[in-house]
């Protein structure tokens, strides 16, 4: 056969078979990042539509198959979930973490990155779903190397 047939041909044929693979390899991407956020954080805080701070400790883990996270703020325990989700039409990816406090919803949006040490270093926005505020909440959380 012709090699310029050939180069068209892969030319061609590359972006669909890229676009069958592309939720296989989503899925394993989201699994690594799964895998990666997993731990024992320090937390740092600032509360919902207020200037109050906090410390605490997060663990983020495994369970069934998805992400729970367990919060310690001020010896108040509190279970919740955490999902990777994309945004900015697919072109990101955020850490959703989702629990109740006070009987409210809360939401918090995640950032991460690694730090010097290739741990997670996860930076987050805390919100009430479905209400507007003008000062969102804000956390900082710090991989801790012993638990």
């Amino acid at each position: 056969m012709n090699k310029l047939f050939i180069r068209r041909l892969a030319i061609l044929c590359l972006p669909l078979i890229s676009l069958c693979l592309a939720p296989t390899a989503m899925a394993e991407v989201d699994e690594l990042f799964k895998q990666y956020l997993q731990g024992h954080y320090q937390l740092v805080g600032k509360a919902i539509d207020s200037d109050a701070s906090y410390t605490g400790k997060m663990s983020i883990y495994e369970q069934g198959g998805e992400l729970k996270v367990h919060r310690e703020i001020e010896g108040v325990s509190i279970q919740g979930t955490a999902t990777i989700e994309p945004v900015l039409n697919g072109d990101a990816k955020v850490l959703r973490i989702r629990f109740q406090q006070q009987e409210r919803d809360i939401e918090a949006s995640c950032l991460w990155r690694g730090d010097l040490d290739n741990y997670a270093r996860i930076s987050c926005y805390l919100y009430h779903p479905g209400e507007d505020t003008e000062n969102p909440g804000l956390e900082a959380l710090f991989h801790l190397r012993q638990h």
